[in-house]
C-alpha cells in the first residue's frame, strides 16, 4: 500500500479492490465445499477478481477448474511457489493484492510466506471445525456460502473501510514503513527490551525538541488529551492557580481538565482568529501573586493558528512562573524553540505530524518542571508524572505501555531523521502554499490571516449554501476526507489539513474534487 503520493493513488484506493486474484490449492477444498462456494466466487468475479486453481501436473482438474478462471501448474502447499506462479499468470504484480481461499492449515501457511494480502479460512459454523484452521492464522474463518459477504465488506471495490486521503488534523496517513513497524515482536513490559525500546524512542524525542539528556520525556498510552491532562494537573501547587491562554478549543480545553481536577484558572483571551497578545499575558501575570504556571496552545488546531508561544514564555520564564505547552499538533512540523525559552512541559503525541499511530502522546519535561512536579500532590493515578518519572529510574513502567503504537513512534521518528527535520517543515509549507493557492483560485479563504497560518491546517467559510456535510460526503466519494469546524463555528466552517505522508500531487486531485463539489450545489445546499 503506498502512501498519498498521486491523485492516481488516491483514485486508486478510492474504487479500486484490495484483493484482485483470489487463489485455491488444487485438492486443499472438498468437492462439497467448492460447490458452496460458487455463488460466492460469482460475485467476486462480477466484482473483477479473478479466481486461480494451482495444481502440481495437471491436477486441477473437474469442478475445482471449472470455478477457476485460470489454472496454474505450480507445486502443492505449504510451498508458496505456486502462488508466485499464480501472481505471474494473473499479471498481478504486487502480493499483497493476492487473497488465499485454504481449507488446511498447510494452504493458510502457504498464503503467509508468499505474503498475500487476504488469507481466508472455508469452513462450517461449528467451532471444532475452525478450532484446527486457527493454527494456520487465517485473517477470518467463513461458511463458504458467506465469502462473498466477507469479500464485499474487506476486499470488494465497493467496501466502506479502506484507505482514503486524510485532510483531517491527525490521525495522518503513515507509510508502510510505520504500518510494518506495529507487527514488532508480542513484547512483556517488564523485561529489558522494553526499557531499551523506550530509551531510544526518549533520545530521539529529544533530539526533535533540540533539549539536553536532563530533560526526562513521558509516554503515556493515550490520545494527546491524555498528554494535556497530565501537565495540566502537574506544576501547579494548592492554593494557587494556572494562567491559561484561550483562544480557541484547545485552550478552552485546558481550562476544562484544570477545572475538573480543583485548579483555579486565571484566562487571558483572544477571539479563534487572532494571536494570544503577549502584552495581555504579562498583565495578567502580574496582576496575580498566586499565578503558579501558564498553560499555551502552540497551534490552534480549532483554526489553523499560531500562539506567539516563544514570547509570551519568555515573559513568563522572567517571572518565574513555568510555562506548559499543548504541541500536539504542531511538534515535527512547527518551528519551536525549546532550548532556554522558559517551556517547561511540552506535550505531544505520535499520530499528527511525527507520522505515527495514534496511542501513545508523549511529554518532554524540563529539570525545573521536574522538581516542581514533585512538590505537587497527585491529582490523578494514571496521569502523575512523577510516578512515571520514578518508574523510568529502575528501568520500568507504572501501567502496560501502548507497545504497538511505540513500535509506530520509533519507526517514525527515523523516518522523520531520514527526510530531515528542516526538510519535513519544508515540505509542510511548501504542500500549505499549495493549498493557500488553488482555494484562493476557488473564492475560499482561510478565517486566520497569513503571518498567523499554521503550515497544516486551514479553517475555511462554509460557501453560500453548501452544507459541510454534503461537501464532505462529496470529496469523500473521490476519496478525501475534510473536517469540520470546531465549536462555534462548526455550522460555518471547514477544515482542510496536510499531515503525514502525503505528496503536494496528491492534493491536485482533492483540489479537483472540490472544485467539481462546488460546482454541483443545489439550491437544497446538497451537492451532486
Amino acid at each position: 500500500m503506498p502512501y498519498a503520493d498521486t491523485a492516481e493513488t488516491a483514485r486508486r484506493w478510492t474504487t479500486e479492490r484490495a484483493v484482485d486474484l483470489w487463489a485455491i490449492f488444487a485438492g486443499d477444498l472438498a468437492p462439497e465445499v467448492i460447490e458452496a462456494l460458487r455463488p460466492s466466487l460469482a460475485a467476486v468475479r462480477a466484482d473483477g477478481a479473478r479466481i486461480a486453481l494451482v495444481g502440481p501436473g495437471g491436477s486441477a482438474v473437474g469442478p475445482e477448474a471449472a470455478a477457476a478462471d485460470l489454472v496454474v501448474d505450480g507445486p502443492a502447499a505449504p510451498s508458496p511457489f505456486g502462488l508466485f506462479a499464480a501472481l505471474e499468470a494473473a499479471r498481478v504484480g504486487d502480493a499483497r493484492r493476492l487473497g488465499l481461499l485454504g481449507g488446511s492449515v498447510a494452504a493458510l501457511e502457504a498464503g503467509h510466506r508468499a505474503g498475500a494480502g487476504a488469507i481466508v479460512g472455508l469452513t462450517g459454523a461449528d467451532p471444532a471445525l475452525r478450532r484446527p484452521l486457527l493454527f494456520g492464522q487465517p485473517d477470518a474463518i467463513v461458511e463458504p456460502a458467506g465469502f462473498a459477504g466477507l469479500d464485499a465488506e474487506r476486499w470488494a471495490s465497493k467496501r466502506s473501510h479502506r484507505e482514503r486521503v486524510l485532510l483531517n488534523p491527525g490521525p495522518s496517513v503513515v507509510t508502510d514503513r510505520i504500518h510494518r513497524a506495529i507487527a514488532g515482536p508480542d513484547l512483556c513490559h517488564r523485561e529489558p527490551e522494553y526499557p531499551a525500546l523506550f530509551s531510544a524512542v526518549r533520545s530521539k524525542l529529544l533530539r526533535v525538541a533540540g533539549v539536553d539528556d536532563d530533560w526526562a520525556v513521558a509516554l503515556i498510552g493515550g490520545s494527546g488529551t491524555a498528554a494535556m491532562e497530565a501537565m495540566t494537573g502537574a506544576l501547579v501547587r494548592p492554593g494557587r492557580k494556572l494562567l491559561v491562554c484561550q483562544n480557541g478549543v484547545y485552550g478552552e480545553r485546558i481550562a476544562t481538565i484544570a477545572g475538573r481536577l480543583g485548579i483555579e484558572v486565571v484566562p487571558v483571551t483572544a477571539p479563534h482568529t487572532i494571536p494570544i497578545a503577549p502584552a495581555a499575558v504579562a498583565a495578567a501575570l502580574d496582576a496575580g501573586d498566586l499565578i503558579d504556571a501558564l498553560a499555551i496552545v502552540h497551534h490552534e488546531t480549532t483554526t489553523g493558528l499560531l500562539n506567539p508561544v516563544a514570547e509570551i514564555a519568555a515573559l513568563a520564564d522572567a517571572r518565574g512562573v513555568p510555562v506548559i505547552t499543548d504541541a500536539i499538533s504542531s511538534f515535527g512540523a512547527e518551528e519551536l524553540r525549546i532550548p532556554g525559552s522558559g517551556l517547561d512541559i511540552v506535550a505531544g503525541t505520535s499520530n499528527k505530524c511525527l507520522h505515527g499511530l495514534p496511542g501513545v502522546a508523549f511529554l518532554l519535561i524540563s529539570p525545573r518542571a521536574q522538581a516542581r512536579a514533585a512538590e505537587v500532590p497527585p491529582r490523578s493515578l494514571y496521569f502523575d508524572i512523577p510516578n512515571y518519572l520514578k518508574a523510568q529510574a529502575k528501568r520500568t513502567v507504572p501501567f502496560t505501555p501502548a507497545t504497538p503504537a511505540i513500535y509506530a513512534l520509533d519507526a517514525a521518528l527515523d523516518e522523520l531523521f531520514d527526510e530531515g527535520l528542516e526538510q519535513r517543515r519544508a515540505h509542510y509549507r511548501a504542500r500549505m502554499a499549495y493549498l493557500d493557492r488553488e482555494l484562493a483560485r476557488l473564492g475560499l479563504e482561510p478565517i486566520v490571516a497569513p503571518e498567523h497560518r499554521s503550515g497544516s491546517v486551514r479553517s475555511l467559510p462554509l460557501p453560500a449554501g453548501v452544507s459541510y456535510e454534503a461537501l464532505h460526503d462529496a470529496v469523500k466519494r473521490d476519496g478525501y476526507v475534510i473536517y469540520a469546524g470546531l465549536g462555534t463555528a462548526a455550522a460555518t466552517n471547514f477544515r482542510v489539513c496536510a499531515l503525514g505522508a502525503l505528496e503536494i500531487d496528491a492534493l491536485s486531485g482533492f483540489i479537483a474534487s472540490l472544485e467539481r463539489a462546488l460546482a454541483n450545489v443545489t439550491l437544497s445546499g446538497s451537492v451532486a
